[in-house]
């Protein structure tokens, strides 16, 4: 099987229906969701958990869908990710580099 380029991926998400990207969006912020939940409830444990930190930052780029008011709602669970990412990052400066592969790393 080949893989698919980012390339190749923009070119099908351009021909996509608005039914299908509005469904694409709404899997990606439920996802978004469901990763912020467990972001949430891992640091009430006291835990981190860098795999889903990695997810987050992957979830928070995509789809945002056709219809304005879900572009809306993506675009505000998007940032709410970015912002989690950048606390993540934030407290992590100067101890473990545990986000080190994520864009909100701790300047050298």
């Amino acid at each position: 099987m080949e893989a698919v380029t980012p390339f190749g991926l923009l070119g099908l998400q351009q021909s996509w229906t608005p039914a299908e990207r509005d469904a694409a969006a709404q899997r990606r912020g439920q996802g978004l969701l469901r990763e912020l939940r467990g972001l949430q409830l891992a640091l009430l444990s006291g835990e981190r958990d860098p795999a889903s930190l990695a997810r987050v930052a992957l979830l928070s780029e995509g789809e945002a869908g056709a219809d304005p008011a879900l572009r809306e709602i993506i675009a505000e669970i998007s940032l709410r990710a970015r912002v989690e990412l950048a606390r993540y990052a934030a407290a992590s400066c100067g101890q473990s580099r545990e986000i080190a592969s994520s864009p909100y790393t701790c300047p050298d």
